[in-house]
């Protein structure tokens, strides 16, 4: 069954707060549905290029994590050690 526009479009506003909060300096993103769940697919900037990591994600976490500061916190622990390589922005650049 082919997702919803609503659901994609709500899954993505959710990774792209969650990837903006987690302070990744250069990323790109994919969600989307498969055949067994919503994959998440990461690509970002390392020290040494860029990194890939994919993902399986909950929609329904997903779309909790926008009103629910305790799940999108339990979303960013799960994919931090995924993400640990990323180059992240300094508090300096973050605040510009």
């Amino acid at each position: 069954m082919a997702p919803l526009a609503d659901d994609i479009r709500n899954a993505r506003e959710a990774v792209e707060r969650l990837l903006d909060e987690m302070g990744l300096n250069a990323f790109t993103y994919t969600v989307e549905q498969k055949i067994d769940g919503w994959t998440l697919r990461v690509e970002c900037a390392t020290d040494e290029g860029w990194k890939e990591a994919t993902l399986q994600v909950d929609p329904h976490e997903l779309s909790a994590s926008m009103t629910d500061a305790g799940v999108r916190t339990k979303v960013r622990l799960d994919w931090e050690p995924h993400l640990r390589a990323c180059a992240r922005r300094t508090s300096r650049s973050a605040a510009q």
